[in-house]
């Protein structure tokens, strides 16, 4: 059995509901351990980003749950923070000054766009398309290339715990639309990456929201969750959740997908540090 949840967002960002109805959806679905973890503040317009001058509230909040449920559930503080090496070293700023208990970090903007911000790269297809044709001019390796070395850039940076959804350009990628998960040039931008997380002992997670995206898939796909367990690389189930009642969504999946790979253990934060815990029977 699954029972922790690192990956939510509640309505400090882009989620539905207070912090605290995270934390009674996860007593109520039985786990053990719940992350919140919302999407770090952006220095240029975006709706699903926290504010900036929210985020002292922020860690108020969920440090006030950590004592309220410390009886009955893992309450962890945490920030989903977006890589974006061109306006790194100001987001770090803003975050660096806090404390948290680990970090998710991700990939959701590659490039930018013709005002010359962050292009956001899964906000929905007809943005994807668009963004293809206009700064990839159509050309789809070069779109998936940048994207991965931009994980790559984040994975080396090091300065979080958790790789967010590793794959999150599939998102629109419905049966093949863009790209050939099979074709080797795409198998060898995920190897590096794979070989890039294992040099550096990052978590990855399995993140089960791609199997509500168009993909249909968790991201990682299947095949990257079997190369990752050959690597010994970590790994964690994540929901994404944006709404309370999804804090466990498609943990039976992700529970047979690890164990059709293989997969006896999972990482699991107590006391402070991560350590490999067996996926309970």
């Amino acid at each position: 059995m699954i029972h922790t949840s690192y990956h939510t967002h509640n309505r400090f960002c882009d989620g539905a509901g207070e912090a605290g109805d995270y934390a009674e959806a996860a007593v109520t679905a039985g786990l053990e351990a719940l992350g919140i973890s919302c999407h770090a503040p952006l220095t240029f317009p975006d709706e699903a980003a926290m504010k900036t001058e929210s985020l002292p509230a922020y860690c108020a909040e969920v440090t006030r749950l950590k004592d309220a449920y410390r009886a009955r559930l893992r309450v962890h503080l945490s920030l989903e923070f977006d890589y974006i090496p061109e306006r790194h070293a100001e987001l770090w700023s803003i975050v660096a000054p806090h404390a948290f208990d680990y970090l998710i970090g991700s990939v959701h903007f590659v490039g930018q766009d013709d005002r010359g911000i962050p292009w956001p790269v899964d906000l929905s297809r007809s943005g994807f398309e668009d963004g293809l044709r206009r700064y990839y001019g159509g050309d789809i390796r070069r779109l998936v290339g940048a994207y991965y070395d931009q994980v790559r850039r984040l994975i080396g940076w090091g300065g979080v715990n958790i790789l967010g959804h590793l794959d999150r350009i599939k998102k629109w990628n419905d049966a093949g639309r863009y790209f050939n998960e099979d074709d080797s040039w795409y198998r060898s931008d995920v190897e590096a990456t794979l070989q890039a997380c294992a040099r550096s002992a990052l978590i990855v997670e399995i993140n089960t929201v791609g199997w509500r995206n168009a993909c249909r898939s968790p991201y990682p796909s299947p095949w990257i969750v079997r190369r990752s367990l050959d690597l010994k690389i970590p790994l964690v189930v994540t929901t994404d959740a944006h709404a309370p009642q999804r804090v466990a969504d498609f943990h039976p999946e992700a529970e047979a997908l690890l164990r059709d790979a293989g997969c006896r253990e999972l990482a699991v934060l107590r006391d402070g540090h991560w350590r490999m815990e067996p996926l309970a029977p």
